[in-house]
């Protein structure tokens, strides 16, 4: 494994993600399938890069005044120990790559076919954030994933949110859930990467750089379908192996 390539691969998912106000877990874990880094040590790796990067993009999409507290609410209320319970979950490598390799290529097409702007927002029902957030929590615990890239689109989709009170919502939420799946890892007394702190200092400088411009009017859809491409292709090399 190069861990040139891979920090290199990190550095533009950190940038690309925290520009809608995600942490980044997919990108993450796909760049570490393709480099061949997707053992025990993935999930960890990308839910503490989800923290560093998500929390990041809620300071800027916060300060830009689109955080909805009412919603985030109702989705981390759940969300937060279904979150624990993925990431005190036990998983096989080979059953762990099949999940992942699922959920990266649902990302991939979700990251391609974005939902546009939504003409009327109106609010989320309770229930609705209470089903939402468990779901996605348990998730996001369980494989690393911050759940950003399909909370998304849901928002997005019913009317709930616009892009720019999405992104923050979507990095708050990302923040909390990664938060608990990593109390879940830490609880169930399991190893870290030696490789952590170089990873976290690369996602701190080019995460910090795409939030910064994500809460303006930045926007890439070459660099989009780029990230797509990544996210399909590592998907596809997790479910072949």
């Amino acid at each position: 494994m190069d861990l040139t390539f891979l920090l290199l691969g990190f550095a533009l998912v950190a940038f690309l993600y925290a520009g809608v106000g995600h942490g980044g877990g997919s990108g993450y874990l796909a760049v570490m399938a393709l480099c061949s880094y997707y053992g025990y040590l993935a999930r960890p790796d990308a839910l503490v890069l989800n923290l560093v990067v998500s929390g990041m993009a809620f300071l800027q999409f916060y300060k830009g005044g689109y955080f909805k507290l009412r919603d985030f609410l109702w989705l981390a209320i759940f969300s937060v120990p279904m979150a624990f319970l993925g990431g005190l979950t036990p998983i096989e490598d080979a059953l762990y790559k099949r999940i992942l390799g699922v959920m990266l290529m649902s990302a991939s097409v979700l990251m391609i076919f974005r939902p546009a702007e939504p003409k009327n927002i109106s609010e989320m029902p309770p229930a609705a954030g209470a089903i939402i957030g468990s779901v996605i929590g348990f998730a996001s615990g369980l494989t690393g994933i911050g759940g950003g890239v399909w909370l998304s689109p849901i928002l997005l989709l019913a009317g709930w949110a616009g892009q720019k009170q999405t992104a923050a919502l979507s990095s708050a939420f990302i923040f909390v859930n990664s938060l608990s799946g990593l109390l879940g890892w830490v609880k169930a007394d399991k190893p870290w990467d030696e490789n952590l702190p170089v990873m976290i200092a690369i996602v701190l400088i080019f995460g910090g750089l795409g939030a910064w411009l994500g809460a303006g009017k930045y926007q890439s859809k070459a660099m989009k379908w780029l990230l797509a491409t990544v996210l399909g292709i590592a998907s596809v090399k997790l479910l072949m192996v």
